[in-house]
């Protein structure tokens, strides 16, 4: 028996010498091992002694190295090369258009914005790359830890730096802006979900319910705190999206969308210091403050009308509005290269968020699956308030256009795409039996915080 074992390992340590991802070499020992004895027990009822067995299934399996090449195959870490190739052509978009802007535009304080677009590319490009080899299941057991470092962050960033409309969601450390209230609308969701997956997959009580009501109300209360509603508004939209998913109960999903709506409405009717319902009410008649709330909406509606299908040129002329080009990168895409490069750009960005959600199917990992909707989800929000900008017929809010707007957003933006790829690269090697290990630690409540 023990030389029958020590024939049977040393062929499987031969097999996995030739995969590159470790994760699976325990499966892939346990059901080959499994599946070899079997054959060996076969075998020996049929009256071949233990050696002739073994050799029987080590033939019949063949060549260990043949065989460890097709498991690597099978199991190897992969790269979704089409999702990169759209981002290298946002990418160059991006470039292109605010190098557009900072040569045409007159005012010298804005030719300064190529070289901090290319550096926040830049930063952006790095944290890609570290979260697409990063083990992203290290997020849930740092999940307790992320939403509450968030949080605290949030709670003292009044405390400590003032912006325009008193928002505070802007901190700068070593030289570099980092959007606070941005970084929680990416983190604290997939902090969130990592946290209440397993309670709310398992058993969707309504004590589970209610924990996560909670934990989504503290981010929220201190969003509306920093009076940043647009990223309040995102944040909770997502919440909601993530809890619809993670549940499957749609009926009480729409039932807190209702609940939150009306909530939100309330608040600007009776909570709105900085008048934003009149500036979000002028897109019902733009005539009412052409020059006024209503000037971003009325220029973007003149350009679109304007440029035709070719559009004006690189070298249009810059007015008033126009200085602010690169926070409405849809609408300078338009004037310049014309509507047909808008039908283009809109194409594009629905083929690739559509490339995105045809990702989920294939990740087997319940946490892989939560990130990645909670990503896709992120940037589908942006996307399609972006594009709906555009056309100057809905308010103008502080949304940035993902990977093609000017801004720190782009530094989010990479990194949690790095972290979408970074789940479809480990598809196929995230091994079943280690996974399990993991959920028994992870449901360990001394292990949890």
């Amino acid at each position: 028996m023990t030389e029958r074992h020590e024939k049977i390992k040393h062929y499987l340590d031969q097999l996995c010498s030739q995969v590159k991802a470790r994760e699976v070499h325990t499966d892939l020992r346990d059901e080959l091992g499994n599946h070899m004895e079997e054959m060996m027990l076969d075998m020996e009822q049929e009256g071949l002694s233990q050696e002739e067995a073994a050799a029987y299934a080590i033939e019949q399996m063949g060549d260990p190295a043949v065989v460890g090449k097709s498991m690597h195959r099978l199991h190897r870490h992969r790269m979704h090369w089409g999702l990169l190739v759209g981002l290298i052509g946002l990418s160059i978009t991006s470039l292109l258009l605010i190098w557009i802007f900072t040569t045409n535009v007159a005012d010298e304080k804005y030719q300064s914005l190529y070289r901090g677009h290319v550096v926040y590319i830049v930063i952006g490009v790095m944290l890609m790359l570290f979260f697409i080899y990063f083990d992203y299941r290290k997020l849930k057991r740092a999940a307790w830890w992320n939403y509450i470092l968030l949080n605290v962050m949030l709670w003292i960033s009044p405390m400590i730096t003032t912006d325009f409309y008193g928002n505070s969601r802007y901190w700068s450390l070593f030289g570099l802006t980092i959007d606070l209230t941005t970084a929680s609308v990416w983190i604290l969701p997939i902090a969130i979900g990592a946290i209440m997956l397993d309670k709310l997959r398992s058993k969707c009580n309504m004590q589970s319910i209610l924990t996560y009501i909670a934990m989504v109300a503290l981010p929220l209360v201190l969003l509306f705190q920093m009076s940043d509603w647009v990223r309040m508004v995102l944040f909770g939209t997502m919440c909601i999206i993530l809890f619809g998913w993670l549940t499957k109960k749609w009926l009480y999903t729409v039932m807190g969308a209702v609940i939150t709506g009306i909530i939100f409405v309330l608040l600007l009717f009776f909570a709105d210091q900085y008048g934003r319902l009149k500036r979000l009410s002028v897109v019902l008649n733009l005539q009412d403050d052409p020059y006024g709330d209503g000037y971003n909406n009325n220029s973007i509606i003149e350009v679109i009308q304007s440029s035709g299908w070719w559009g004006n040129g690189i070298d249009t002329t810059f007015d008033k509005f126009k200085t602010s080009y690169y926070n409405y990168p849809g609408v300078l895409l338009i004037d310049v290269f014309g509507w047909s490069a808008g039908i283009l750009l809109l194409v594009g960005v629905i083929w690739y968020v559509a490339s995105m959600m045809k990702i989920l199917p294939r990740i087997r990992d319940d946490f892989g699956r939560m990130i990645i909707v909670s990503i896709t989800a992120v940037f589908a929000l942006q996307i399609i308030y972006s594009l709906a900008m555009t056309t100057g017929k809905v308010p103008i809010l502080s949304i940035s256009f993902p990977f093609i707007g000017y801004g720190n957003h782009l530094i989010y933006d990479y990194a949690m795409l790095g972290l979408l790829l970074g789940v479809y690269r480990r598809k196929d090697t995230i091994s079943k039996r280690n996974e399990i290990i993991r959920q028994k630690v992870d449901a360990d409540p001394m292990t949890s915080l």
